[in-house]
């Protein structure tokens, strides 16, 4: 699954106590020394072999009904059968039958544990070893409303409601819908039927087989072929009105609602390309004999990647040759990653949640790697690098980061598994794997990999293994001592990743050396972690940066490695093109090297590390590994940057240090004046079309919304005209837009924000409602924030809306105003909140809204607010995860306090 709903939660909560996610929350029974919690797990007793599955929905009375029939084999002599389910309700016994003999066995008793989510099942006598039975159980649920297991909702059509019913089972929500073995482990072909009135359709993972009308009550029931072994969280079906798009002969489908299924055109010629992108990469064609793609009507819907039926935001299955091109980029993304899934996770399958990375990385990576060939103009190699590599850098170096690979067990610590180091910074390492082993070694282990486990479960070293087979037979060595399974351990075993340290000798060599980068304050680690490192690097003499294989290898056991370079090779660059998931440290004298040629001419070096050479430098600074003014000296170097990519990098870094840096009100004046400098520097490359930028200008429109959010009078003069001509009724250019809106809103006239309001509600673009959630912003009445926030409901918070209140928390707290809006806002409503009949939703709001703050809020009445609304009373999850996000504020406060002068003397150097 992409980055669905529950991430915008998760992920939020999780950046800010550092990335532990929730893990060590939930359950206190039978753990064992490695923090995994057995109980939680199915007991190895029985397995099912298929399932035959009928579900009924009944909308009018907002629930469903059913029937199961699930073979079971038995591994072991029990009198119990074990598996889960959750919220339902068993209309009848359930019955077990002995199926080579057809004798029914007797069920002594059945009860619900309701704290582990199982239905458990005893029986009078043992069942027999290798012996297959038919459990058969009907039940009964209610259409869920909160986007999990079987859910339904209405939306607006015309002048009437319509409604869809379907299924999101991931990561453990299938035994919401029906009793199952809900663990991914446990694969089986699936036979289902669904019930549905003449006017509706069904759909569901295969095609349908026949359908036949049951004449007692008029229903109609539509029979679909049988699964291959599926787990799950994979099993998907829907009912609803929607039409269908499709081409003769072709096995792609687009279905959405009648009054937008002529403009699937343009998706409907865009996904066979993605699909048969994944074919090509895979050299596996597709499994299936169809794939439906679903168009949901609801803003900020997750995607989901069930095998043969895969949901998507209706946006994004909608979209035109005339869209914009984020939107083009963003919806054939979404598409492909599903697509990717379908090969990765769904054909061959992890067996538990504690290598949830995996597949997310590999489809993340790989959504980039594919997209990048079909669509080169798109820069997606520098997009992968900015939003994907940099990102995942800036969440792992904490010291209480959690591994790629680490133990979950309880229901809450499976949901909160998905998160950045889940998703981005396992995409950084299957890119980095893929730069040590080559191309075609990739491609064609990860072809052996697929084969060799289709259609079964495969864990991590399987596919090191396989990568070590194939490399072998190549008779390729990567380094003496070094495999796939070493190397990649290293870096998914253990949390965070390293500082390269890289220092001229007296005799004129060059050596590197590692140690764990963190930026936590005071420092809680022990610096004892080690990878084993491939490094690459070019000298000034010799100015290589397409070579990305390491040539040079940094061991756990090493102090330091060797880099062979020329005679007066003047400057070095580690870490070509920013491949590797490390840090780069150099001596003063290379620093200034650098310095000159940035200054002078910053062409000569790759884009890619122009911008790690900024990044890295800022976060050396914070970990008091360089001075600041090395920053601030490379950061003049952008007078020569034509490129948006070293720009936004920058940009980062400073509003991270202005957030900060406003407790002390001297020395924000002095450094808002000085990125006020480098504002006008920028708006002037703007202004004269001086950037570079292939994808029509996308990071032209946020570094144009920067330069006027920190005061350019040229750029806030621009868009104030713009907005004036747009309340006549002419367009705003594309990359002003967000800029122009953020003018509007500081005009804070009803017209103007009546009009603002009105986009907001008819576009249909979520690119476009994010500029204008973000330019809500904008405004300096602390009273107009109550307002906007109130575009979320707060008595009536569902999981649908979290991303929504998240990007307003998220863009509001970019001002001062806005954070202190923010608090006073979350204050006014807490003792609502509470006592709230929807407090479990409610209280992710609480969070979203806390975590948003955390990082900026600096002064001292600010800190009081934020202690006034730091909840209590609640649940146990919500009240550890706003604790560690209270950490996240007192380390804010005392880097600040360490660090403010030097910042102010690096600027006035």
């Amino acid at each position: 699954m992409s980055k669905f709903f529950l991430l915008a939660f998760f992920c939020t909560l999780t950046a800010l106590q550092n990335a532990k996610g929730l893990a060590a929350l939930a359950g206190d029974i039978n753990d064992s020394n490695d923090g995994t919690n057995y109980a939680y797990r199915l007991p190895d007793s029985t397995e099912p072999v298929s399932y035959d599955l009928q579900i009924t929905p009944d909308i009018e009375n907002r629930s469903f009904h059913g029937q199961v029939d699930i073979v079971v084999k038995a591994k072991q002599y029990t009198t119990e059968v074990i598996l889960n389910s959750k919220d339902l309700i068993l209309t009848s016994a359930p019955c077990f039958q002995d199926i080579k003999t057809n004798r029914s066995m007797a069920i002594k008793d059945y009860a619900f544990d309701d704290r582990l989510e199982r239905l458990v099942v005893k029986l009078e006598r043992s069942i027999l070893p290798s012996r297959l039975y038919k459990f058969t159980v009907a039940f009964s649920g209610i259409l869920r409303d909160d986007y999990t297991g079987f859910h339904k909702y209405f939306y607006d059509s015309g002048n009437y409601s319509r409604w869809i019913a379907l299924t999101q089972f991931k990561p453990i929500y299938a035994r919401r819908a029906f009793p199952c073995y809900d663990e991914p482990k446990f694969k089986t072909p699936y036979t289902i039927s669904i019930a549905r009135l003449n006017h509706h359709s069904a759909l569901s993972n295969m095609p349908l087989k026949n359908s036949e009308i049951h004449s007692e009550d008029g229903w109609m029931w539509d029979h679909f072929k049988t699964t291959k072994p599926i787990p799950t969280y994979l099993v998907a079906f829907m009912v609803s009105d929607f039409d269908k798009n499709y081409i003769n002969g072709d096995n792609i489908a687009m279905h959405t609602r009648k009054e937008y299924i002529e403009y699937t055109t343009y998706m409907m010629g865009k996904a066979p390309n993605l699909l048969k992108g994944v074919e090509k990469f895979t050299r596996i064609p597709y499994m299936l004999p169809k794939l439906d793609l679903v168009g949901v009507p609801l803003l900020n819907a997750y995607s989901m990647e069930n095998w043969g039926l895969n949901s998507y935001e209706e946006f994004y299955v909608t979209l035109s040759e005339d869209s914009q091109t984020e939107d083009k980029i963003q919806g054939s993304m979404i598409v492909l990653h599903e697509i990717l899934h379908q090969w990765f996770g769904n054909m061959v399958t992890t067996p538990w949640w504690d290598h949830a990375w995996f597949n997310e990385g590999m489809c993340n990576y790989l959504n980039y790697y594919i997209t990048s060939i079909i669509e080169p103009d798109w820069d997606l190699d520098e997009s992968f690098v900015e939003n994907v590599h940099q990102y995942a850098l800036s969440w792992d170096e904490y010291d209480d980061t959690h591994p790629l690979t680490f133990a979950v067990s309880t229901p809450n610590d499976i949901e909160n598994a998905f998160d950045i180091i889940t998703i981005d910074k396992s995409a950084a390492m299957f890119r980095m794997l893929k730069c040590v082993v080559g191309e075609e070694i990739f491609r064609t282990s990860v072809n052996k990999y697929l084969n060799d486990f289709a259609y079964t479960e495969a864990e991590p070293i399987n596919l090191w293994q396989t990568f070590d087979n194939v490399l072998y037979d190549a008779n390729y060595v990567i380094e003496d001592g070094v495999t796939v399974v070493k190397y990649m351990d290293s870096w998914t075993e253990q949390p965070g990743y390293p500082v390269i340290t890289v220092r001229s000798t007296s005799n004129g060599s060059v050596v590197a050396s590692q140690k764990r980068f963190s930026l936590s304050y005071p420092s809680l680690g022990t610096n004892d972690e080690k990878w084993l490192v491939g490094l690459t690097y070019t000298t000034e003499t010799e100015m290589d940066f397409d070579e990305l294989t390491p040539s040079v290898w940094l061991k756990p056991t090493d102090d330091h490695a060797v880099l062979k370079v020329p005679e007066n090779f003047g400057w070095i660059i580690v870490n070509i093109q920013s491949t590797g998931f490390y840090r780069v440290s150099y001596d003063e004298k290379n620093w200034k090297l650098l310095l000159i040629q940035l200054i002078t001419n910053p062409d000569r070096i790759h884009v890619l590390n122009r911008a790690q050479i900024i990044d890295d430098a800022y976060h050396l600074c914070r970990a008091e590994l360089v001075p600041y003014d090395y920053y601030t000296s490379l950061l003049e170097y952008l007078l020569m940057e034509d490129h948006v990519m070293p720009w936004n990098t920058a940009i980062n870094g400073l509003s991270s240090i202005m957030d900060a840096i406003r407790r002390y009100p001297t020395e924000y004046s002095k450094f808002k004046k000085y990125t006020q400098g480098l504002a006008s520097i920028l708006y002037d490359k703007l202004s004269e079309n001086r950037m570079q930028n292939a994808t029509t200008k996308i990071g032209w429109s946020r570094l144009l919304t920067w330069t006027c959010k920190m005061g350019n009078s040229r750029c806030a003069q621009s868009a104030s005209r713009h907005f004036d001509a747009w309340m006549k009724g002419h367009q705003i250019p594309s990359e002003m837009e967000e800029a122009t809106l953020c003018a509007g809103m500081k005009k804070g006239n009803v017209a103007a924000l009546s009009k603002i309001y009105k986009l907001y509600k008819t576009t249909r673009s979520p690119s476009q409602k994010e500029i204008i959630l973000r330019a809500l912003a904008c405004t300096n009445n602390v009273q107009s924030h109550f307002s906007q926030l109130n575009l979320i409901r707060l008595d009536k918070a569902d999981s649908g809306s979290l991303q929504t209140f998240k990007t307003i928390c998220d863009n509001l707290v970019t001002t001062s105003a806005g954070v202190r809006g923010l608090a006073g806002y979350m204050a006014q409503l807490l003792n609502s909140i509470k006592s709230s009949p929807i407090l479990d939703n409610l209280q992710k709001y609480i969070a979203v809204a806390y975590a948003a703050l955390a990082p900026k809020v600096a002064t001292d009445d600010e800190m009081f607010v934020m202690d006034t609304i730091k909840p209590s009373g609640l649940s146990i999850e919500i009240n550890i995860t706003v604790s560690k996000i209270h950490q996240t504020i007192e380390s804010n406060l005392l880097w600040m306090e360490r660090d403010h002068e030097k910042i102010i003397r690096a600027i006035e150097m």
